[in-house]
């Protein structure tokens, strides 16, 4: 039981860097794009899967390394969230 906890607890995990990293490739598109609409519809997107990754951070253990991982990308998401002004 306790081994099936870890594997669900690190497909989360997994689920949560992914999710990072998404949210920055739609902050980079909305960087670069010309059209606002596109630009507001990314940075929301951006800030749900940012909500989405602090909502579910509390119920995982990730270890050492990866909690490394995750505050670094939460940091620097929140950072070019907080520059287009949805934080």
């Amino acid at each position: 039981m306790i081994k099936e906890l870890k594997s669900v607890d690190q497909g989360i995990i997994d689920f949560l860097l992914v999710d990072l990293d998404i949210a920055l490739t739609f902050m980079d598109v909305a960087r670069t794009t010309e059209f606002r609409d596109t630009a507001e519809r990314n940075h929301r997107n951006a800030k749900a899967a940012y909500n989405t990754v602090l909502a579910k951070l509390p119920e995982v253990t990730p270890s050492r390394a990866q909690r490394v991982q995750l505050e670094q990308k939460l940091a620097i998401l929140r950072g070019r969230l907080e520059a287009v002004g949805q934080l």
